[in-house]
Parts: C-alpha cells; sequence; structure tokens
C-alpha cells in the first residue's frame, strides 16, 4: 500500500512540475527554445522551411515556412477576440511554452519508434514510409493523404470554375504584357509512392492533382505546367525529393523548371548537363524536426545548382516574378540562372500593386498539390488585401 502511494505520489509530483516550472519561466521572461544548427537553419531557409513557421520573401530573398503556409497572425485585440478565443489562445501559448515540451515530444516519439521496429511513430503529422521515407500527414495544412488516396477529387463543375479563373488571370495579365505560367507540382506522397506504408489504401490511382492538370490541359489553352511524369522518370537516376522532408530538392526542381522551358521555349537539358554542389550529405528535414528526430533522420543530401554550369540557350533577358508556396522557393532560386532579376512572394503575401513595383515580363504561378484549389479559389489580379 505505501508503495502504491509513493508511486501515486511521484506521478503527481512529475505531473504538476512540469506546468509549475513553464509557469515561473514564463513569469520571469524565460522560455526553454531549441533551435535548430546555423547551418540547418540555412538549408531550411533555401529550402522554404523555417522552423518557427515565419516567412520573408522581400526582394526575392529565400523566405520559408515549417510547411504550414498559413498567413501571418494578425493583430487583434483581445476585446474584439472575445474572452473564450482569448482563453483558447492563452491555453495553446502555454503548451507550447510548456517546460521540457520538445524533449518529452522527443522522447515519446523516439519510444514508439523503437517499440515498432522503425515502422511507427506516434505524431500527428508525420508518417513512417519504407527505407527511411517520411511522410506528411497532416489535415490542417492541406490534407496530402487524402490526395494520394484519392478520396478527395474535384467536381466536374470545381474543375470548370477553376479552368475560368486562371484563364481569367492570365488574360488580364496578357493584357498588361505580361506572360503568366501557371506550375502545378505533386504532393512527395505521389511520386514516391512505392514508400508509402501499405496501410494506407489507395481508393484512386490518380490524385485531384492529376485531375486537374488533364482538365485543364484538354479544355484550355494556358500555359499549365505538371511536371509528374517528368520527376516519375528522373526519380531512377536521381533523388527528386528529400526523404525526410516534404519538398522537393534542387534536382527536382531543375527537373520541373525543364518541363516549363520545354512549354515556353521548346528546349529543354536533361540534369547530366549541369553541375550540383553538394552541401549536405547528413541534413534532416522538416519531417524530421516535427518528428523530433533529427539525429535519427539525418540521411539526406543536399544538392545546389551551379549557375555557372547552365546552358546559356536557356537564359533570358526577362524580369521574373514567383508566386506560390513554399515549393516556389527553389523555382525562384534557380530561375535566377536563367533570368535577368527574379522576385518571390508568398500567394498569401501577393496584392496586385506588386506588379506595378517589380514590372515583371513573367508570371510563374505555382501551386503544390495539396493547396491545390487556390487555383479555383484565389485570383492574383484581384488580390488587392494580403493574406486573402
Amino acid at each position: 500500500m505505501k508503495r502504491d502511494r509513493l508511486v501515486a505520489l511521484c506521478f503527481l509530483i512529475a505531473i504538476l512540475a512540469v506546468p509549475s516550472v513553464t509557469l515561473v519561466m514564463r513569469m520571469s521572461g524565460e522560455k526553454d527554445n531549441q533551435q535548430t544548427t546555423e547551418e540547418q537553419q540555412a538549408i531550411l531557409n533555401g529550402n522554404g522551411s523555417m522552423q518557427d513557421g515565419s516567412k520573408g520573401s522581400e526582394d526575392g530573398e529565400e523566405a520559408a515556412d515549417v510547411m504550414v503556409d498559413a498567413p501571418p497572425a494578425q493583430d487583434v485585440t483581445a476585446e474584439k477576440k472575445g474572452w473564450f478565443l482569448q482563453l483558447q489562445d492563452d491555453i495553446k501559448d502555454f503548451t507550447d511554452d510548456l517546460f521540457t515540451r520538445k524533449e518529452l515530444i522527443e522522447f515519446n516519439t523516439g519510444l514508439t519508434c523503437m517499440l515498432s521496429g522503425n515502422s511507427y511513430i506516434e505524431n500527428t503529422q508525420v508518417l513512417v514510409g519504407k527505407e527511411d521515407y517520411l511522410f506528411y500527414k497532416t489535415e490542417m495544412d492541406g490534407r496530402p493523404i487524402d490526395d494520394y488516396m484519392g478520396i478527395n477529387h474535384f467536381s466536374e463543375d470545381e474543375l470548370a470554375v477553376m479552368a475560368q479563373n486562371l484563364v481569367a488571370n492570365r488574360d488580364y495579365f496578357a493584357q498588361r504584357g505580361i506572360r503568366l505560367v501557371i506550375m502545378g507540382l505533386p504532393n512527395k506522397e505521389s511520386v514516391y509512392s512505392e514508400y508509402m506504408p501499405d496501410t494506407v489504401y489507395r481508393i484512386r490511382q490518380d490524385t485531384r492533382a492529376d485531375q486537374v492538370a488533364e482538365y485543364l490541359w484538354a479544355n484550355t489553352d494556358l500555359e499549365y505546367i505538371y511536371p509528374k511524369k517528368e520527376l516519375m522518370e528522373a526519380k531512377d537516376d536521381y533523388q527528386v525529393y528529400y526523404k525526410t522532408d516534404t519538398h522537393w530538392n534542387q534536382i527536382g526542381t531543375f527537373i520541373g523548371m525543364q518541363a516549363m522551358f520545354e512549354r515556353m521555349y521548346g528546349y529543354s537539358v536533361t540534369p547530366d548537363t549541369v553541375d550540383f554542389r553538394v552541401d549536405m550529405t547528413d541534413y534532416a528535414g522538416d519531417l524530421a524536426t516535427i518528428a523530433g528526430l533529427t539525429d535519427k533522420y539525418n540521411v539526406d543530401s543536399v544538392y545546389v545548382l551551379k549557375s555557372e554550369s547552365v546552358d546559356p540557350k536557356q537564359c533570358h533577358d526577362d524580369d521574373v516574378l514567383v508566386v506560390g508556396d513554399s515549393f516556389s522557393g527553389f523555382v525562384s532560386t534557380e530561375a535566377k540562372a536563367y533570368y535577368d532579376e527574379v522576385t518571390w512572394k508568398y500567394t498569401t503575401d501577393f496584392t496586385i500593386d506588386m506588379v506595378d513595383e517589380y514590372q515583371p515580363d513573367i508570371i510563374i504561378w505555382e501551386c503544390t498539390e495539396r493547396y491545390i484549389e487556390r487555383f479555383r479559389d484565389v485570383s492574383l489580379k484581384d488580390k488587392v488585401e494580403p493574406n486573402l
């Protein structure tokens, strides 16, 4: 009986200790923040995947998110929010700052990974695949698993509205002398489906991004780029997405850019015609970071296109504005090797007055599959206010 009481007392102390220490630290202004190394942070910046979710894209500098491509928080007073919403925010802030929160998450994740023989981790956002592949299973930042399973296809009416919106945007920018090129990108789960767990069953083999591409190609004359076929063909010879990250790498980006050049100019080249520098061979991407397993999943190589190795025939005297989500970060980086001036803006941050500010000859509007409904719901030509 005494032993049971002692165990219960220790358990109670452990439960109360974490929030108590957290409260003391908050009152003293201290936080238990832990950051990635400077080297990994630099890679995350270039990849569009910063740890803290912040974003910046001024004058084409590499920006970032933590995969959550949400607009920045707005300054809303507690009175406007109401007491209940304010209480929710306060509780969230408190739990985000819990003492040793990062270590506890990492311990739980590592324990479930070990007990399952590296086939499962206890995480709401990360799914363990085969051969060290990690996949994104969030339901708060798009629904990539639904995309993969093929259970969220668009209706014919939705596709028609999407086509009308994109054509209207193309025509608007054409009247201003600007060429609009639209790039839809497949999720990693679609390209590397062979590494997905067998427990995730596909209802349909074609995804909604496949569906959008086929519809737009068949029913419009848009310059719509969807390089899934090219990525699938290249992946046997090249790594085109990171194993431990949601994003494509710079080799995958190069292949996507060449698909765009083929459509725009009728001329493309293969990755073996250029040189890539290897900056890291032990990179752990955003999924590994979210799961708290950067030490276990530091297995990726980071490639950087050497701009001096590109084919001069593919260089053009144009200014380019790249608008998109985090995948477009590498698009803007590589585009600098081919165009005079390149500026990168997130879709959520873009406003139509930026067209006057940057005066681009070409706008590349990119959207990855998990956000593909933006092509239906967002109109660049009508985006007057940011974060719509």
